[in-house]
This record gives structure tokens, sequence and C-alpha cells, in this order.
């Protein structure tokens, strides 16, 4: 295909453009929580609850208009093999995991202010924003909180929207950053 204008590229670059808004939830960000350990550390952390087994993942409050212990398994299938250089893998499964203290808890629909250290206590309160879902995912040793990212994203479709689930990957993945996306980061500050 030949264009012999610049008009038919932008007419084509708009066209594709209005198809992509059309195709998911539109906009999604994830921001590391200010309180997070350096990178190196929670990825140590994370290596050491993970080096004989699963790491334990929850889900806190509702999701979906589910108890998060439906979504639960769904996430930890979705985010197992998402850190870059760590072969970890999560589960809802108490019994499995070899270090039950280490876990992620992710919380759907968190209220403003909601704190890394009330997650991890199981006591975050959620707030359901039409259009909206905000997702708060904190790495915690018992109730204390070592990494955490928060996303949004315009409505997802429901828990098996593929767009959750990538969103899910892409916080874990922004949790456990590799020492040269940490550099990158600090660069851009």
């Amino acid at each position: 295909m030949r264009f012999k204008s610049t008009a038919g590229i932008a007419l084509l670059l708009l066209g594709a453009n209005l198809l992509a808004a059309c195709t998911g939830p539109g906009l999604t960000r994830t921001v590391r929580g200010g309180g997070s350990q350096p990178a190196e550390f929670a990825r140590n952390y994370l290596q050491y609850a993970g080096r004989e087994g699963p790491v334990l993942m929850t889900v806190q409050g509702e999701a979906f208009g589910q108890p998060g212990a439906m979504l639960a398994p769904r996430l930890a299938e979705a985010t197992s093999g998402a850190v870059f250089g760590l072969p970890v893998t999560f589960t809802t499964n108490r019994e499995a995991v070899r270090e039950p203290n280490w876990r992620i808890v992710f919380l759907i629909d968190n209220a403003p202010g909601a704190s890394d250290q009330a997650v991890c206590a199981g006591e975050a309160p959620q707030s359901p924003v039409p259009e909206t879902d905000n997702i708060l995912a904190v790495f915690c040793f018992r109730e204390r909180p070592y990494a955490s990212v928060s996303g949004y994203s315009r409505s997802f479709g429901g828990p098996d929207d593929p767009a959750l689930r990538d969103l899910a990957r892409q916080i874990v993945r922004d949790m456990f950053p590799n020492a040269q996306e940490e550099q990158m980061r600090e660069y851009d500050d």
C-alpha cells in the first residue's frame, strides 16, 4: 500500500487510534508506592519466599461483585512467571507455600488513601468508582509492607477481561523490577 500524501497517512493513523480506543479498558497506569523498599531488596525477599515453591497471593475484599477469593486464583495464574529473571510462581493455596508470611495482596477498588499497612493488616477500605477500576497490590511480610504498586484503568469487562490479566502482570513486574529497570526509573526522576 502506497500513500501519495501525508493526509492519507494521517487518516490511517487516526483510524488505527480510534480502533485501539475501542478495544479495551483504555488508559492503564501503574505507580510504585513511595514506601517501597529498594527494588533489589524486594526482589531478594521475593526470591527467598519462592525459593522452594510458590508465593502466596490473596485478593482482599470483593472484586467484580464476588468475594476476592474467587478472583485470586485467576490473578495467581496470570502473574506467575511475570517477574523478569525470577522463576517465581504464585498460588492461593496457603498449604502449598513454604513461606506463608510472605505474600502479595491485591485490593481491587481501593478507597482513596488506602495504605500499604492497612492492606497487609487486612483492613483496607474499598470504594468502587463507576467506570474506573483501581488496584493496589502490596508485597507483605506478615503485616509489614515491603513493596507496593497501584494501577488503574477504565472499567474492565469483568474478572475474565484480558486487560485485567495484563494489568495484574504489569503491576507484579513493576513491583519487582530488575536492576536495569530500576536504574532507568531513577534516571527518569
